[in-house]
């Protein structure tokens, strides 16, 4: 950054506030936060220089190539992290990167300028990697971010996995907590005229609920703590895509769902501190 644009600290911080630098299409830009803002979703910062909350925080470093969204937007210059380059495949990101991608989706565009363009999320040691890349998967942006509090518990949580007191004796506990399955009570409210539900996809969520609970029972019976958080991932993803096309999880039908899921997850054996919430890394409901 030194490298790129010489600033003193006024300029450094005028810059920062509006997240560019050398122009709007050097091809390079950061995003900052306050403290507080980064602290909410990151980890500690590993470093300060102000002594109050007036500090901003560094949370995501972009490097762009060209864009159609400008006629003048030219590449960032310099080396790209990773020894990427703009161009490459996505086949050859996950490759450099020593990572496939945990998530795919498509990025937002606008149709007067753009065509359509995706992004694949790399997780890469305590960082995330975020490629952007044009119709025909050519990587035409990257954006590095730390990966927030939620990634980091669940890296530190798979090397605990032998850790964990999985006993058979809890298979009768974790089958009790199928009594809990909310999608009764959404009939119950969808029969009194509730708009918010319907019967495909409650049923679809009440399979989905069901498997989830017969997984973490086979699971207790072997005492396999990655096959219990591997269910955790399968479930939070099968109600992201029933949500998706209804709507119809909001702020109740969530604490319904988080509250089972970590109960199934517990009666296991499985060890969780008493403030985690087991769907956050998946959940988008």
């Amino acid at each position: 950054m030194a490298d790129h644009e010489k600033l003193d600290p006024i300029d450094f911080r005028a810059n920062a506030e509006i997240g560019f630098f050398g122009g709007f299409d050097s091809g390079f830009s950061l995003q900052v936060e306050s403290l507080s803002a980064y602290s909410a979703e990151f980890e500690e910062v590993r470093s300060r220089r102000l002594p109050d909350d007036e500090e901003r925080i560094v949370s995501r470093l972009s490097f762009t190539g060209l864009d159609a969204m400008r006629a003048v937007q030219r590449s960032y210059m310099s080396a790209l992290p990773f020894d990427l380059t703009f161009g490459d495949s996505s086949e050859v990101v996950a490759e450099k990167l020593g990572a496939g991608p945990f998530r795919k989706g498509k990025s937002s565009t606008l149709p007067e300028y753009s065509a359509e363009r995706f992004e694949h999320s790399h997780a890469v040691g305590d960082m995330v990697v975020i490629a952007k890349y044009d119709a025909d998967l050519r990587l035409m942006a990257v954006y590095l971010m730390q990966a927030d509090r939620a990634m980091l518990k669940a890296k530190r949580r798979k090397a605990s996995f032998p850790k964990h007191k999985i006993a058979p004796g809890s298979i009768d506990k974790v089958e009790a907590l199928r009594d809990k399955i909310p999608t009764p009570r959404w009939r119950e409210s969808m029969a009194r005229g509730d708009g918010l539900f319907n019967e495909a996809d409650i049923a679809a969520a009440e399979t989905a609920l069901n498997v989830f609970v017969d997984t973490v029972k086979a699971a207790t019976s072997q005492r396999d703590a990655q096959a219990i958080w591997a269910a955790v991932k399968d479930i939070v993803l099968a109600i992201n895509e029933i949500n998706d096309r209804s709507g119809m999880i909001e702020t109740l039908e969530r604490d319904e769902l988080g509250v089972l899921i970590d109960a199934v997850v517990r009666a296991s054996g499985f060890i969780l501190p008493d403030d985690e919430d087991v769907t956050a890394q998946w959940r988008e409901w």
